[in-house]
């Protein structure tokens, strides 16, 4: 008879487990790790920090394709509610799904609700540049862009100040947002690399627009602006020196992906003629409902 064990992973076990789970490398996680008849047949891993708005622990499941289908990933992510209840008010998908994928599919088997839906998009970075443009001159026509405000890269700017910012509007902490940081100016090489912009005013940071090169496409992982910035110069600044970039390396596609309600990214996704290649979502499962 066929037996399956969920318990919490050993130090010996986690490199077993992150050979499953490698997005979960350099996380503070905590694995959990399934067995059948003593093989290994799935793994857990689970964010021991708050996440995102309503406030959850992230986590993320994998079973290999020859034990799928057999309740291994029901049973690891029962053991983690049961493990995480008391301590969250829920459980974030660590990953975005694609809306029509296996992963979204198992999630809401799971009573997980879509909780964030995300349009991802391509685009030539000609047309987006020259959609962002008028904007850019009206704010500067105005007199909406203040004297002292540059856009630098990411190595050359304050980057504990650029963590906290980040932090706060993707959560995971300063000091775990300043690790990425420090490794995105770290990694350097032809076909990756970072193209992150920073927008100064004065000496104070207010605004970061995380991207990066991939294998001849700039990816823009996302973007933030400090609250009480006025207006949106600062966005349409680092936007515009991220787009700059492209005849500069020899860039033309640029990908980008924002959530349901940004209004002003779907506009400009639409006036380029960007193309989308996904709708994703991230899922949450809330634990005050258990």
């Amino acid at each position: 008879m066929s037996s399956l064990t969920v318990s919490r992973a050993t130090e010996a076990e986690a490199p077993a487990c992150l050979a499953l789970l490698p997005q979960a490398h350099q996380m503070p996680a905590e694995f959990l790790i399934a067995r059948r008849n003593g093989r290994l047949a799935g793994a857990a891993a689970l964010m021991w920090r708050s996440w995102a708005m309503p406030s959850g622990f992230p986590i993320s499941v994998e079973v290999p394709a020859e034990h799928r289908r057999q309740g291994v990933g029901r049973r690891l992510l029962a053991d983690a509610v049961a493990w995480a209840s008391g301590e969250a008010d829920g459980l974030w998908s660590l990953e975005p799904q694609a809306l029509d994928g296996p992963g979204a599919a198992f999630l809401n088997a799971c009573g997980f609700q879509l909780a964030r839906r995300q349009h991802h998009f391509e685009a030539s970075g000609k047309v987006l540049r020259e959609n962002v443009a008028p904007a850019l001159a009206r704010l500067r026509r105005h007199g909406r862009i203040p004297a002292d405000a540059r856009v630098v890269s990411l190595d050359e700017a304050p980057l504990e100040e650029v963590g906290w910012l980040v932090s706060a509007q993707f959560g995971g902490g300063p000091f775990r947002s300043l690790q990425n940081l420090r490794r995105r100016v770290a990694q350097r090489g032809i076909s990756t690399g970072d193209l992150s912009q920073v927008v100064l005013h004065g000496d104070k940071v207010v605004g970061v627009l995380l991207a990066r090169l991939d294998h001849g496409i700039a990816v823009i992982d996302g973007r933030v602006v400090a609250p009480g910035s006025r207006g949106d110069w600062a966005g349409a600044l680092q936007l515009d020196a991220v787009l700059g970039l492209g005849p500069r390396l020899g860039l033309d596609t640029f990908r980008f992906h924002c959530d349901d309600d940004v209004r002003d990214t779907l506009s400009l996704a639409r006036r380029s003629n960007a193309r989308e290649l996904a709708q994703k979502g991230l899922f949450y499962y809330a634990l005050t409902a258990v």
